[in-house]
């Protein structure tokens, strides 16, 4: 299966280092729970509350809540009023988007 192109800089030849990235964000993105997390954050106006995220993803777990929350680290920030993307969260899931739609076309 080859690696899609938007995995890394188009002006760059794919280092080690850059598909050990692309690798670690298709593992992230691979569970449905995570994937499910990262889109209700994406499409939310502000910071969402943690039993919103239970209800948005179904989990009926706490404990498999903050596990995926954990496994998210990097890409999710937790405040006062909630869960909120980083900025690397949400870049990742617009190229996402945006690669999809690619696909599409």
């Amino acid at each position: 299966m080859a690696i899609p192109h938007w995995t890394w800089p188009d002006d760059a030849p794919a280092s080690g280092t850059d598909l050990a990235a692309a690798s670690d964000a298709f593992d992230t993105l691979s569970d449905r729970t995570r994937a499910a997390i990262l889109g209700t954050l994406f499409d939310a106006d502000g910071p969402v509350a943690y039993t919103d995220l239970l209800t948005a993803t179904g989990v009926e777990d706490n404990g498999r809540l903050n596990y995926h929350l954990r496994r998210l680290d990097g890409l999710v920030d937790r405040g006062d009023d909630g869960y909120v993307l980083t900025d690397r969260g949400r870049a990742m899931v617009r190229d996402v988007l945006a690669a999809d739609a690619l696909a599409g076309d």
